[in-house]
């Protein structure tokens, strides 16, 4: 029997309170790198009067996702250039001035006392619909929360999802070649290529675990906070039962890391992360076809540290749109566990057909494209152009009849939130798709001559 969507099917996905300790760690050094109340203050004063004197500002609010938060600090910068040159603040004072609004986490605005006015809103103002999680995770109360005027309050959505006015994935193909052989170079504002195809080739041949030895690395801590967890946990364990050669670690496998496996590779010093031992890596996610979802366990987890992803979750269509040629092993390509083991096994005795899924490694990448690891400066830096492109041309309207329809609904089919109950009022509105939204730009477009109307 193929291992299909039925027989991953999961569940709801809500993810319980990390205190991982290398994430304790990590928060802990944050603090300490934040600036004195006195320090900032200054500082904001300057960007204030750099502000004052732009002739022509384009301002963009953060609802709720800028650090620190706006009730302990007001922040405001300015975006780089090849954005826009946008402002950014978290300066709710401008509600009704900004000229477009991002609401992280927009689901989970459960008080909507703690939202801007939903009726007397600025009409010339862009609300973006910013979902920075998986599409599966709290569906069923997420959706329950955006009933009514809420639903049909954004005008421009942005999350990992490509058919979003603003992506904002996890990795794509360029960004995976820039980490491959390129380190960043702040002089030049660019990626520069440190080592060859046949040079990091030589590397990671070097780095692998002998033949026979564990191939395969998993590093979890969720393995049974949610129904998600507990069934991809369930099937890791199917694969051990069936011969797979595995090093688990973090709380699931009692195994937990202090500090992060995810280390960047150092050419110059020849130094490379824990996990370039190992061949593979279980990039399971808990998510079973969302549209386009495919997280840092795909790219930062697997590919950056030179092993193959085997691939549970994203559909299959989506993971060859984006991924490196032949980077990854997808499980729903295998007929059952034994199948896909004994195809692992086989690689790991096969160092010739093995490396042939790090031969995208030899591609060229673009030095210029911003890297993906920076998603969120990506997202600011997509919702900065897409606002001065209909700024200057008269804030074209764009009219989203329910977001929640676009963002639970309009999916490959019904695995995504399998096993939530979905309120009433969603189920029985038309499916929203990018193509029946609204757009006034569309139809500006269509009469300049540019392009038809979608």
């Amino acid at each position: 029997m193929k291992i299909n969507a039925a027989t991953l099917a999961l569940f709801s996905t809500t993810e319980a309170v990390s205190l991982k300790p290398w994430r304790v760690a990590h928060s802990k050094n944050i603090d300490k790198k934040k600036s004195d109340d006195k320090t900032h203050a200054k500082a904001l004063r300057e960007q204030e009067k750099l502000m004052e004197e732009e002739e022509d500002v384009t301002l963009i609010m953060n609802w709720s996702g800028v650090s620190p938060s706006f009730e302990e600090r007001k922040t405001l910068r300015k975006l780089p250039e090849r954005c826009g040159g946008c402002w950014l603040t978290n300066d709710r004072t401008t509600e009704k001035t900004a000229h477009s609004i991002i609401f992280d986490n927009t689901r989970y605005f459960a008080h909507m006392d703690d939202v801007p006015d939903l009726y007397n809103r600025n009409q010339d103002q862009y609300w973006v619909f910013f979902a920075r999680e998986a599409a599966s995770k709290n569906a069923g109360a997420g959706a329950a929360k955006m009933e009514g005027q809420w639903d049909r309050s954004f005008n421009l959505t942005s999350s990992y999802r490509l058919d979003s006015d603003v992506p904002r994935p996890y990795g794509d193909y360029n960004s995976a070649l820039q980490d491959a052989r390129y380190s960043y170079n702040k002089s030049q504002g660019k990626f520069i290529e440190r080592i060859s195809g046949e040079g990091i080739m030589k590397i990671i041949q070097r780095l692998k675990q002998p033949t026979g030895e564990n191939h395969t690395a998993w590093l979890v801590s969720n393995c049974e906070e949610t129904r998600g967890a507990v069934v991809r946990k369930e099937f890791t364990d199917r694969l051990v039962k069936h011969g797979l050669k595995l090093d688990g670690y973090g709380e699931c496998y009692d195994n937990v890391l202090v500090d992060s496996p995810w280390k960047k590779p150092s050419f110059d010093t020849d130094t490379y992360g824990p996990f370039t031992k190992y061949k593979f890596y279980l990039a399971f996610e808990n998510s079973i076809h969302c549209n386009d979802y495919m997280s840092e366990k795909f790219w930062r987890n697997s590919l950056n540290q030179f092993m193959v992803p085997i691939v549970y979750g994203p559909h299959p269509d989506d993971v060859k749109a984006v991924a490196p040629p032949n980077s990854y092993i997808h499980v729903e390509d295998y007929s059952s566990p034994h199948e896909l083991v004994k195809y692992l096994d086989y690689l790991d005795r096969n160092m010739t057909a093995y490396m042939e899924y790090h031969s995208w490694r030899f591609a060229e990448a673009d030095p210029d494209e911003p890297n993906a690891s920076k998603n969120t400066e990506r997202m600011y830096c997509g919702v900065c152009k897409e606002v001065k492109k209909r700024k200057n041309l008269g804030f074209p309207k764009k009219i989203i009849p329910s977001v929640a329809s676009w963002w639970w609904m309009n999916v490959h089919d019904d695995q995504c939130i399998s096993g939530q109950e979905m309120p009433k009022w969603l189920v029985d509105e038309p499916v929203v798709t990018s193509e029946n939204m609204y757009d006034e730009l569309k139809v500006l477009s269509f009469n300049n001559g540019k392009h038809s109307p979608k």
